[in-house]
């Protein structure tokens, strides 16, 4: 093989590693998921687990010349077995780690609960839905409202349901919004008569951030032990829809098993 042919030859390979390894690229930085007592792994491999399902569910093999119609059908049958036990996992669970952000003057951690790129961590179970039904005038100093036409989308703080935390280290808990469009979110319509109406069935949360009070001297004792902090969160995971709805979370330190703070629903 020429030179110019063994160039040509190593960047074609060098193209399809790069085509191979893009999708673990993307998927590194999601926590893996864990289902009962099997080994965490990323979620993409349960989502392949249920596509192989559903496509052995929509297979019709040609049957046989000396198999009868019975037999036949129980064949068919244990293709198509099992695949809604792959649709809802639980007990699952993951851990991702914690990066501790701290306001000085403020004495006081920012938390963020995890993300995930390849899946949607829900937290419904953990948060109030407590947007009123109806409003006389939109509290634009407290909520952030986008209300370009008579549909209005509002944002607001998270509030979290049940909060449990080590006195040893937090003097209380308190939810925030980190930004305009983040936090828990809703419409709300302008009544034909009188004041906002909220529109039915409608909220969505962004993300879940809260502050976590502190003295000074008690973060920086905190901060060097960053590494071995995390979030442990338990729920349950819905391969189709892409989702791993969270029902509890744990702020742990793992080396120690000390578990600082608590949500519940």
């Amino acid at each position: 093989m020429t030179e110019q042919g063994r160039g040509a030859s190593l960047i074609k390979r060098g193209l399809l590693l790069t085509v191979f390894l893009a999708p673990a690229l993307l998927q590194a930085g999601d926590p893996p998921i864990a289902v009962g007592e099997r080994e965490a792994q990323p979620f993409q491999r349960y989502l392949e687990d249920y596509e192989r399902c559903q496509a052995r569910r929509e297979f019709k093999p040609v049957r046989g010349e000396y198999e009868t119609r019975e037999e036949y059908r129980r064949r068919v049958e244990r293709l198509r077995a099992g695949c809604d036990g792959r649709e809802r996992l639980e007990p699952a669970r993951f851990k991702a780690p914690v990066f501790l952000s701290y306001d000085a003057d403020a004495q006081r951690f920012s938390f963020e609960l995890p993300q995930a790129r390849t899946y949607r961590i829900r937290y419904d179970a953990l948060v109030w839905d407590d947007f009123p039904k109806l409003l006389v005038k939109l509290p634009r100093d407290k909520w952030h409202v986008d209300d370009p036409t008579p549909r209005a989308s509002v944002y607001k703080e998270c509030r979290l349901r049940r909060v449990s935390f080590d006195p040893a280290y937090f003097s209380r808990v308190e939810p925030y919004r980190a930004d305009s469009w983040r936090g828990c979110m809703t419409y709300y319509q302008r009544g034909d008569d009188f004041g906002w109406h909220r529109e039915e069935g409608v909220f969505s949360i962004e993300d879940v951030t809260f502050h976590a009070y502190i003295p000074v001297d008690k973060a920086r004792r905190l901060k060097r032990r960053e590494r071995d902090l995390y979030y442990l969160v338990s729920g349950s995971l819905r391969v189709p829809e892409r989702r791993f709805d969270a029902e509890h979370v744990e702020l742990r330190d793992v080396r120690t098993g000390e578990v600082l703070i608590t949500l519940e629903p």
